[in-house]
C-alpha cells in the first residue's frame, strides 16, 4: 500500500500575483530519494491560512510507491486502428495511470487491460488519467475491476464501455469534469454499455475491500 507524505510550506506573495506551491493536486512522476526511484501521486495541494499579511500556508498530501510496489510500462492507444500507439504509464499495486509529463501521449481510444506483459491490471489509480483532455474513449478489460478517485476527471473522454462480465465499481469523482461525456444521473442513469456502479463514500469504499479481498491477489 502507499506512504502518504503530508508537509505544510509558506510561501512570500508579492503584490497582486498569489505565489502557489510546485505541485499541483492530480501531479504523478517520479521522485529519486537516496538513489531509488518512487512514484508519487499528489493527492492534494489546498491553501490553508495567512500567516502573516503576505505570507501564506499551503499543505500538500502525497500518495508514495517504493520501486517494489510499481512497474513502468505501456499501453496500446486506438488498438487496431492506423495511429495505433504505445504510451508509457505505470502500474502500482494493480492500478494503471500516467506519469504527469507524458499525458499529452494519451491521444484517442483507451482500453484498460487486465495484464499487460506480464503486470496484473485490476484498476485505474487515482488521478490516474487526470487531465487527459486528449483521452476520447475508455474501454475496460474483463478483469478490471475499479477506477479511484478522478481517475478520468477533467478528460475529453466522450464514451465509457464497461465489461459484461464483472462489475467495475467507478468513484463518482473518476468523471468529474468531464464535459464532453452526455449528462446523466451518476444514481440512477445507465448510459454507457457493460456492467458497472457509479457510487462514492461509505458504498465506495465498501466495495473496494471486498474487491481487494477477491481481485487484487498477485
Amino acid at each position: 500500500m502507499p506512504h502518504t507524505i503530508t508537509y505544510t510550506e509558506e510561501i512570500e506573495e508579492h503584490g497582486y500575483c498569489q505565489q502557489r506551491p510546485e505541485l499541483h493536486t492530480g501531479d504523478k512522476y517520479l521522485h529519486e530519494v537516496e538513489g531509488k526511484k518512487r512514484l508519487r501521486i499528489v493527492q492534494s495541494v489546498h491553501f490553508d491560512k495567512y500567516v502573516w499579511e503576505n505570507v501564506a500556508q499551503w499543505t500538500t498530501i502525497i500518495e508514495e510507491f517504493f520501486e517494489e510496489e510499481y512497474t513502468l510500462t505501456t499501453v496500446l492507444m486506438n488498438f487496431g486502428q492506423p495511429c495505433q500507439s504505445e504510451v508509457p504509464v505505470f502500474v502500482a499495486n494493480g492500478m494503471m495511470g500516467v506519469l504527469t509529463c507524458d499525458k499529452e501521449k494519451v491521444n484517442g481510444e483507451l482500453i484498460i487491460p487486465s495484464k499487460r506483459f506480464n503486470v496484473p491490471v485490476k484498476g485505474v489509480a487515482p488521478f490516474g488519467f487526470y487531465d487527459c483532455e486528449k483521452l476520447t474513449k475508455v474501454i475496460f478489460d474483463a478483469r478490471v475491476v475499479i477506477a479511484y478517485e478522478y481517475a478520468f476527471a477533467k478528460s475529453g473522454i466522450t464514451e465509457m464501455v464497461f465489461n459484461e462480465i464483472v462489475p467495475v465499481f467507478v468513484h463518482t469523482t473518476a468523471i468529474d469534469h468531464c464535459d464532453s461525456l452526455p449528462k446523466f444521473d451518476r444514481l440512477f442513469d445507465r448510459p454507457f454499455p457493460g456492467k458497472y456502479m457509479i457510487c462514492g463514500g461509505e458504498l465506495f469504499h465498501k466495495e473496494e475491500e471486498e474487491l481487494r479481498r477477491l481481485h487484487f491477489i498477485f
